[in-house]
């Protein structure tokens, strides 16, 4: 599915080509400010000219090298799921498909009251599962790419941050924020290669033809229950990519989290190991002083002699 949205890209394009006024502002700004804190030499000049040097080629070509940041995600998606591109709502697609083209599904007989309501009902609420699936994942699909529209809107502004006094920090949370954003179509992909997983895995284990009256009979409820367990991790994988690919690019968690980073179990397991040391080091020690007065405690010291009294 190639989702465009003409007006929108026309409208974003015209307007970072219309303030990079500003943008540039900016940078002289910035320019001035960081020469104006350093004497004039050549070895501090080299510095902020390079930066601001640099920032512009990037504002020039930020229609050639935003798209290819975009691409390489959507490549990743792409290895993960190879027909997400083409159709990044595809698992809810199938989940639909498999609803309403059905070949177990009974048709009502007043015969077999018991066994249609059955049917009826579960048929129904797995049906209002996947409906909801449906409406959930096509939503964040749109949604990220607006978010990706906006981003490139404000990309110019954030890499003018750069050159501003203080301001760096404020480019880099912006980048990681983007990077965030632009991964969510591999968060989709996996979601959508689970998720079609454990529908076919499903269908495959019921079978189009049940061997016995019994399967026959419990066929329909197994493939429900299939669908909605493949419904449920579409809307969960969908909902918590997001918030995952924020917390992995934005805060960091996966990177400079005490769980998650090696640097900081290195440093945490040097720590206990060294404590341990130190522990058994004196257990050692104190286990050497006490073993020449454990010797002695047999032996009672002998008492000192009666002083007497000369002449008496």
């Amino acid at each position: 599915m190639d989702l465009v949205l003409p007006i929108l890209e026309n409208k974003i394009t015209a307007m970072v080509t219309a303030f990079r006024f500003v943008v540039f502002a900016m940078l002289v700004v910035g320019l001035i400010a960081r020469m104006s804190r350093h004497h004039y030499n050549n070895s501090e000049l080299v510095r902020p000219l390079a930066r601001a040097i640099t920032i512009v080629a990037l504002v020039s070509s930020l229609n050639w090298w935003f798209p290819l940041m975009e691409n390489t995600m959507l490549a990743a998606a792409s290895y993960i799921d190879p027909q997400y591109n083409d159709n990044p709502a595809r698992a809810s697609e199938e989940l639909r498909a498999g609803a309403t083209q059905n070949p177990e599904r009974k048709e009502w007989s007043w015969r077999k009251l018991n066994e249609s309501i059955y049917h009826a009902m579960t048929d129904a609420v797995s049906w209002v599962f996947i409906q909801i699936g449906a409406l959930i994942s096509a939503p964040m699909i749109i949604l990220q790419y607006i978010l990706r529209w906006i981003l490139y809107l404000l990309m110019p502004f954030a890499l003018a941050c750069f050159m501003i006094p203080g301001g760096t920090q404020i480019g880099v949370r912006f980048f990681q924020q983007t990077l965030a954003v632009l991964a969510w179509p591999v968060g989709f992909a996996i979601t959508n290669l689970v998720t079609i997983a454990i529908w076919q895995d499903f269908r495959a284990a019921v079978g189009a033809e049940p061997a016995s009256a019994e399967m026959a009979l419990y066929s329909p409820f197994l493939t429900n229950v299939g669908g909605i367990l493949a419904v449920l991790t579409l809307v969960i994988g969908t909902i918590s990519t997001p918030v995952i690919c924020q917390k992995i690019f934005a805060q960091g968690y996966a990177f400079t989290g005490e769980t998650g980073n090696p640097g900081a179990l290195g440093r945490a397991a040097t720590d206990t190991l060294y404590r341990a040391s130190t522990v058994g080091n004196l257990l050692a020690a104190s286990s050497r002083t006490s073993a020449p007065m454990s010797g002695h405690t047999g032996t009672m010291p002998s008492p000192l002699p009666a002083q007497t009294t000369p002449g008496l």
